[in-house]
């Protein structure tokens, strides 16, 4: 297979370099998780405060609804936490609702336990700023 695309331009290592680019944009398991929002205009950071004082009761809201086996109302919190995740300026909470919302709609409740669990880790790492 010829990995040229032209202009002398060898992809055989693309896909490995694009992973590891992505992988050290991730936050590590242990660090904090500051606003992009706050970081580039720190005016926000007092709205920011709030969305991040209402994660744990978003995910004791997810939790019920779990224990309840109500999967359209884990579905429809999960969807607004992808929307609010990012718009706050927390990407990585939008990937990760965005998986539990999906799994919500299939019912998988094995999954949707690891997934809030997931969420919750990374909401204890959530910070407004740097």
């Amino acid at each position: 297979m010829n990995n040229d695309v032209g202009v002398g331009v060898d992809v055989s290592n693309w896909r490995s370099v694009q992973v590891d680019h992505m992988e050290e944009n991730k936050p590590r398991s242990n660090d904090p998780i500051p606003s992009d929002l706050v970081k580039d205009d720190p005016d926000y950071a007092d709205i920011v405060v709030t969305f991040v004082e209402g994660l744990k009761d978003r995910l004791a809201d997810m939790e019920d609804a779990l224990r309840q086996s109500d999967f359209d109302t884990l579905r429809t919190t999960a969807h607004q936490l992808k929307g609010s995740g990012g718009g706050f300026g927390y990407p990585i909470l939008t990937e990760h609702a965005t998986r539990l919302e999906r799994l919500a709609k299939a019912r998988a409740l094995q999954e949707c336990i690891d997934a809030i669990g997931e969420l919750k880790g990374l909401a204890s790492r959530v910070v407004v700023g740097t």
